[in-house]
């Protein structure tokens, strides 16, 4: 990567969370608003829509794939590069010579409307080959499996695809020992062998030191990339809060990258929160950051993005929002409650006001559960466990 580089080639989101997917209008006002910021790329990885997943095989029906099509259209007016991801990996016979057929085949559906960048995500998988021919065929080795296959589809894709891009996800994609936890015992020196099967024109994705990274430093990076030898993506989980974070909300602005990422990485997206309209105030800062990494103020990009959704005289009753959430999962993370004291439970008392005055937005819908939050809190005294 350039040394000098001032921002990431690639800026935008990855839709890539567990949960209902947002809807095609909520993703046409993300491109709306994300072009404005900087927005470049948005790659569809929704894990529930099941012709991603579970039935990536299939081709979507009629109804689902004209849906996509206009979609593919709104991002296409906005200058935003539509990625189609694929999800094949659970049960995935990595020797066989049909998935990738159909791989290709469903891709070209997309490379005939315009779509020109794709991305194979093996992650959330078994950590170990499944299938004893695959675990022959390549040296019981997951890592080798995943670059092998993105050869093969390099290989069998069409001649004239010189304009195509491909990425992939490896089942190995942050240090994070959760991922252990949860898949399995990953293969040794996982990153060092895919890099010797993986062709060299496909870029890789990573998440940082953790699935959810509180810091990406340049140190991190720079070693991942010498490990990988190949373009990196980052796919930052901020400000998703599926799973196990269902009950998180995540508002405040993007903070802990470090402003030298763009030396050495490419592209970089973020992963929203299951609520459309109020992931768009942490995603403001996160277009801010992907922009202008070595300028980015994350205080002064929050304030902004407030101010210019509702207003300045609503600043006030946003930083109360934004104390209450981050204080009380603090507070639940470590056990323990905070009485409430006058002054906050006189900015409490006024920011539930505004928030029933304007109960029939969007966002204040998909706040509602914190709001009654809110509201016990201000009954009870206290934040955190009663």
């Amino acid at each position: 990567m350039n040394s000098f580089a001032q921002s990431f080639e690639r800026r935008g989101v990855v839709e890539g969370f567990f949960g209902p997917p947002w809807s095609m209008t909520d993703r046409q006002l993300l491109f709306n608003f994300g072009a404005h910021r900087g927005m470049n790329t948005y790659l569809y990885a929704p894990k529930d829509d099941p012709y991603h997943r579970r039935r990536w095989r299939d081709p979507y029906p009629q109804p689902e794939w004209k849906k996509l099509l206009r979609l593919i259209a709104v991002a296409r007016s906005n200058n935003i590069d539509f990625v189609y991801g694929f999800h094949p990996g659970e049960g995935l016979g990595f020797s066989e010579r049909k998935p990738v057929e159909i791989l290709v085949d469903k891709a070209k559906r997309f490379y005939d409307v315009g779509v020109r960048t794709f991305a194979v995500l093996f992650d959330d998988i078994p950590s170990r080959l499944v299938r004893a021919r695959d675990r022959r065929a390549f040296g019981n080795s997951l890592a080798r499996a995943e670059g092998f296959w993105l050869a093969q589809i390099n290989a069998r894709q069409p001649d004239s695809w010189k304009d195509v891009e491909w990425w992939i996800c490896p089942s190995y994609y942050s240090e994070d020992s959760l991922l252990e936890r949860v898949f399995g015992r990953f293969e040794a020196n996982f990153l060092e062998r895919l890099a010797e099967s993986l062709p060299a024109n496909v870029d890789c994705f990573w998440t940082g030191p953790a699935v959810v990274s509180a810091k990406i430093t340049l140190a991190h990076t720079r070693r991942v990339a010498r490990r990988l030898r190949h373009r990196l993506l980052l796919w930052d989980n901020y400000p998703v809060n599926d799973l196990s974070m269902a009950s998180e909300l995540h508002i405040g602005p993007l903070t802990g990258r470090d402003h030298r990422l763009p030396e050495i990485v490419h592209g970089y997206l973020n992963n929203p929160m299951l609520q459309p309209a109020l992931s768009l105030v942490p995603l403001a800062t996160c277009f801010d950051y992907a922009a202008k990494p070595r300028l980015y103020d994350p205080e002064a990009s929050w304030r902004t993005v407030i101010k210019q959704r509702f207003g300045t005289e609503a600043l006030a009753y946003w930083q109360t929002i934004r104390w209450f959430l981050e204080s009380s999962q603090q507070l639940i993370k470590a056990k323990h409650s905070l009485r409430i004291v006058a002054r906050e439970n006189a900015r409490l008392r006024s920011t539930l006001a505004y928030l029933r005055a304007v109960n029939k937005q969007k966002w204040a819908r998909e706040l509602r559960p914190w709001r009654l939050q809110m509201e016990a809190a201000l009954q009870n005294g206290a934040l955190g466990l009663s």
